[in-house]
């Protein structure tokens, strides 16, 4: 072990729930690892991530990958709770494992005291990832046994319910899970919510206020239990809706599981929503990341608005004055870095007054329009699995693993059905690429503008690529500029109609404000 390392701790959990401490138990664990004397290290960062399955790549993982590829230089150990944490695929493992001895790295897991710079500790790892893949296959086998039975005789044979069903008992024996009224009713609302570009922060604090029971609390209620009073958070909001159960999907340890052909198994005949609409929903909201933070904005403009100088983003400040007064103002990032030769600085009410005069009157009278690419992008994410399962499938064949008649049966019909799957995926693309990129809302700008809140305008203006920058004249007035480069892109592909005169003043609009005494810095 080196001394004094810089250790990246790895977490990772295949299904995040609202009231899990997991991801915290791994962290802890880390870092008392970390800290201790026989280590005496340092945490350099930490690989996040949650609700992504033990069979992943870690490669391809979105927390853990980007270590390995761009930022290899900045860590000498890798941390994990427990093996299976990393993977729990052997051929993975010992990929990762090649990857650290090529690149002078070292894997640790502190609760089973394995370190693989020793050579009992690579022994003993190498035992534990197979079991680790065993489990795994294991695992799979027993749900895709139970949800055969559960597809074919329509009933739901144990388990917790998922949110927003309840259990419905059959005449012939067993449960069918059905919608919960009131839960469907809710989960409705978060999503008609969220594609109203609200956020999961402001629904979560929404629920808490109205007194709105989580999905378990409201399970223990229905049993004459005691709630536990566990408040509804963006995380859980964001857990919900991206569940494939809400489309009807069954998943196991957050993997949907799939049936012989290689078909994801249904758990209801009445989901909360369509499959189509959720994987088109969950492109939407997965794209929108970025623009969505965590907590809301305390401004329209913050992190919107940019320095014309520098280029830099601008951020919302205030100053209480000596009559108490408070002077909200938007500034350049770079002002106190002295990095920006000019940093802009504009107050908030005239910034945001000029961005909704932009969207008033400049884009006012135009229909909204959102981008139908996100079904091309779910329909390529399903092809790309098909082609992987068929290559799976045509490597195990050439290599002889299918022995038995009743396994090479199999294989040409899984064969079969996946060859057809692929050929119907191809043309579905093939039919959405042809046809328009851009649908009406039905709703123009102005009216948009009117019913959202702050937080709200926020990620409508990045959604649809607006973009604000301010600048600072000679005789200190304002000049802001406004652009909306998606509108030209729309006219031109979609025969949009645009009022004569607009291409004068759109894509681009320029305000200029005159200078006030409290833009002067003294």
């Amino acid at each position: 072990m080196l001394t004094h390392p810089r250790v990246l701790g790895a977490v990772r959990l295949s299904i995040l729930k609202d009231d899990t401490t997991s991801p915290e138990k791994q962290r802890q664990a880390v870092e008392h690892w970390a800290a201790g004397p026989a280590v005496d290290g340092r945490i350099a960062g930490w690989a996040e991530d949650l609700d992504v399955s033990g069979a992943m790549h870690p490669f391809k993982r979105p927390g853990l990958g980007p270590w390995f590829n761009e930022r290899a230089d900045d860590w000498d150990v890798l941390a994990v709770w427990k093996l299976d944490r990393l993977s729990r695929k052997a051929g993975h493992f010992a990929e990762v494992f090649e990857w650290c001895q090529k690149h002078g790295k070292t894997i640790v897991s502190v609760t089973e005291g394995i370190d693989m710079s020793t050579p009992m500790g690579k022994m003993f790892a190498q035992i534990i990832a197979a079991f680790a893949e065993g489990e795994l296959d294991t695992i799979r086998a027993r749900a895709l046994s139970g949800s055969a039975a559960r597809k074919s005789k329509g009933v739901w044979i144990g388990g917790v319910e998922p949110f927003g069903y309840h259990f419905e008992r059959q005449e012939g024996g067993g449960k069918k899970l059905v919608q919960d009224p009131a839960y469907a009713k809710l989960f409705g609302e978060i999503v008609e919510r969220l594609k109203a570009d609200g956020s999961a922060y402001r629904i979560a604090l929404d629920l808490n206020k109205r007194g709105v029971a989580t999905w378990r609390d409201h399970l223990r209620i229905v049993k004459g239990e005691e709630p536990r009073g566990v408040a509804w958070t963006a995380n859980a909001i964001r857990a919900i809706v991206m569940n494939p159960t809400v489309a009807g999907l069954y998943t196991h340890k957050g993997e949907n599981v799939v049936d012989e052909n290689g078909e994801n198994v249904q758990i209801t005949e009445s989901p909360l929503m369509d499959f189509a609409e959720w994987s088109e929903f969950v492109a939407v909201l997965k794209s929108d990341r970025p623009a969505r933070r965590a907590t809301p904005s305390r401004s329209m403009l913050g992190g919107v608005a940019i320095c014309q100088a520098c280029e830099g983003r601008m951020s919302s400040n205030k100053k209480v004055k000596s009559n108490g007064r408070v002077h909200h103002y938007y500034a350049c990032n770079n002002v106190n870095t002295g990095t920006c030769t000019s940093p802009a600085r504009i107050r908030r009410d005239d910034l945001d007054g000029v961005v909704g005069s932009f969207v008033n009157v400049t884009l006012g009278s135009l229909a909204v329009m959102e981008r139908a690419g996100n079904s091309i992008s779910q329909a390529k994410t399903e092809l790309a699995e098909a082609e992987s399962t068929l290559d799976r499938l045509e490597r195990d064949y050439l290599a002889g693993r299918f022995k038995t008649d009743v396994q090479v049966e199999r294989y040409w019909g899984q064969h079969e059905f996946q060859s057809a799957k692929v050929e119907r995926l191809r043309e579905e693309i093939k039919a959405a690429e042809a046809a328009p990129a851009w649908r009406e809302t039905g709703r123009t700008y102005s009216e948009e503008w009117a019913v959202k809140d702050d937080e709200q305008r926020r990620v409508f203006l990045q959604r649809h690529g607006i973009t604000v920058s301010v600048g600072i004249n000679e005789d200190q007035s304002r000049r802001v500029v406004c652009k909306m480069p998606e509108l030209a892109e729309i006219a031109n592909e979609t025969g949009l109609h645009v009022p004569e005169g607009y291409w004068l003043i759109a894509p681009e609009s320029e305000f200029i404000l005159p200078a006030r005494k409290a833009y002067k810095r003294k």
